[in-house]
């Protein structure tokens, strides 16, 4: 089965809130509309319930981990729509902190993958998949480690990469 790519437009920006584990507590009517479900329907939903089996689970930890460190984090993901289509978005994600330090939820907002960025991260990606599926997530995360610090072009944070890879 030919899987069929839904394009964002530049204008489309989706956004949505989860709680600290990861469930969709706020959808605005643009993810609804690129991800092909019913107005409210994802409330209460894992955010995952959309990845696309083709995103490599080393780059899911590498943005847990800056999360966790309460860090905002840039990233590149492929989603899947209810119907099975494929979109890919530029994705900035931000824990929200509670007065006391804690995190309190997640805020996500996606736009569009650059063609720049698309040209770069699917091939990668898929490289990185291949590694996870027949050398395990280490081999992945060495790949991925190789990959920043070949583009970091001297002392480039993470999130800098990403965004430069983007524009």
């Amino acid at each position: 089965m030919v899987e069929l790519e839904k394009i964002l437009k530049k204008v489309d920006i989706i956004v949505s809130q989860t709680n600290i584990k990861g469930e969709i507590i706020y959808a605005n009517p643009i993810f609804y509309r690129i991800s092909g479900y019913p107005y409210g329907e994802l409330i209460g939903e894992s955010h995952n319930l959309i990845r696309h089996k083709d995103m490599p689970k080393i780059i899911f930890q590498s943005l847990w981990e800056q999360l966790l460190s309460k860090k905002e984090s840039y990233c590149f993901i492929k989603n899947q729509s209810k119907n099975r289509e494929f979109y890919w978005v530029f994705a900035y994600i931000r824990p929200s902190l509670n007065k006391d330090g804690t995190i309190r939820n997640y805020i996500s907002t996606r736009r569009a993958i650059s063609q720049k960025a698309k040209a770069i991260i699917e091939p990668f990606y898929a490289n990185l998949l291949l590694l996870e599926e027949e050398y395990g997530l280490e081999a992945s995360k060495k790949s991925y480690e190789e990959f920043m610090k070949k583009n970091s072009y001297g002392d480039l944070s993470t999130n800098e990469i990403i965004y430069n890879i983007q524009y």
